[in-house]
């Protein structure tokens, strides 16, 4: 009942948002909406250049709108592309009422043309909100993923995109969905080929170790938490054998992770935690051994510089983030509950179960399944 009564107040906020004057424009104007995670980002970012040069949009003023969590990765490799760009709060979007109106009528003023939304999972109250608030001629988008759509939710985006491309092949990784959809919007063969991040652009990080692992223990969503203990067990084998440091990285919202990691580990070590930006974590990686983390971000990031993975996951979304597909990256391990590897073998139970998100507990994963992959 709580949701639904938020719903209908963010509506409300929606329709005072799409009021008043709007700008008056010469030329097209062209807004993409990509405001989920920076994994999401990851593996899009690489055609965001053949959207905005296509036939289609060249003569179009470029417009982004993007997450506030990545901007620092948009700001080093992506600004270039596009003639402006807002970033959006989602906490604030989410709890002030305020931030929300200003924001959507801000998107309505513009008086877009044309709305590309490049998301599968899509959210009524994120960037399908945004989407709506645009109030262009033309919105393009995908066929939803509505895993996470309430039932009383289910066909609020009737009638919200003029054209939608569907992929009945399920599952497939995110990167190839993406891929796809950019040539269903532009009408051109992509070029893309992997996720990788231009090595001339990364930053300079010096006095690094001379061999180091990353050693990434935290996650934003306390569901992927692989237990601490687990993490200094491997890092300390991965020691014994090889002599690494371990670089211990996260967020400043990581904190309580990293620091028991620190505490525990009785191997050298140095605490980068909240003191490398996105930009700085990619250029760390990219001189990295390898990176031992649970399913976030990080290990796109990795992919992206080359650096080896080892990682943990549940199942979850088989196949559309892990694993990586060889011709992406050769040197991606994922490891999976003992029981689940089984059952990943049958294409079948793959599709039924885990094509969706299962609560299967990150710890069902042992460090020492993990130690023999390794070896």
């Amino acid at each position: 009942m709580t949701n639904r009564i938020k719903g209908i107040i963010y509506d409300c906020i929606l329709w005072l948002a799409c009021s008043g004057f709007r700008q008056k424009t010469l030329t097209p104007k062209l807004l993409i909406v990509r405001v989920d995670e920076i994994g999401d980002y990851i593996l899009w970012r690489n055609f965001l250049n053949e959207i905005v040069s296509s036939p289609k949009y060249r003569d179009h003023e470029i417009h982004f709108c993007g997450n506030r969590s990545w901007k620092s990765l948009f700001d080093q490799f992506d600004a270039s592309t596009v003639n402006k760009h807002f970033w959006i709060d989602k906490i604030r979007f989410k709890k002030e009422l305020k931030y929300r109106y200003r924001f959507l009528q801000m998107i309505y003023r513009q008086s877009y043309t044309t709305v590309i939304n490049p998301a599968f999972s899509r959210d009524k109250r994120y960037d399908d909100s945004i989407v709506r608030a645009a109030r262009s001629a033309q919105n393009i988008g995908m066929v939803a993923n509505t895993e996470s759509v309430q039932p009383y939710e289910l066909g609020y985006d009737k009638n919200l995109y003029s054209q939608l491309f569907h992929q009945p092949q399920q599952p497939i990784f995110e990167f190839y969905r993406n891929r796809m959809f950019t040539e269903f919007v532009t009408g051109v063969s992509s070029s893309v080929v992997d996720t990788t991040v231009p090595s001339a652009l990364l930053p300079a990080y010096p006095d690094l170790p001379e061999k180091f692992m990353v050693i990434f223990p935290g996650s934003r969503s306390k569901t992927r938490i692989w237990p601490v203990a687990h993490f200094v067990k491997v890092a300390a084998y991965l020691y014994e054998q090889k002599g690494f440091t371990a670089l211990v990285c996260g967020a400043d919202s990581d904190k309580v992770y990293t620091d028991a990691f620190c505490k525990a580990y009785t191997y050298p070590l140095l605490d980068l935690t909240g003191k490398t930006s996105l930009p700085a974590m990619l250029a760390v990686l990219k001189q990295a051994a390898v990176l031992l983390s649970v399913d976030t971000g990080s290990v796109h990031l990795a992919v992206a510089v080359g650096c080896p993975v080892v990682a943990i996951f549940n199942g979850s979304q088989y196949k559309r983030f892990s694993p990586y597909p060889k011709e992406l990256s050769t040197r991606f391990t994922a490891v999976y509950p003992k029981h689940i590897q089984e059952e990943l073998k049958d294409e079948e139970t793959v599709r039924n179960k885990y094509e969706f998100v299962v609560d299967i507990p990150y710890d069902s994963v042992t460090p020492e399944q993990v130690i023999e992959m390794i070896r």
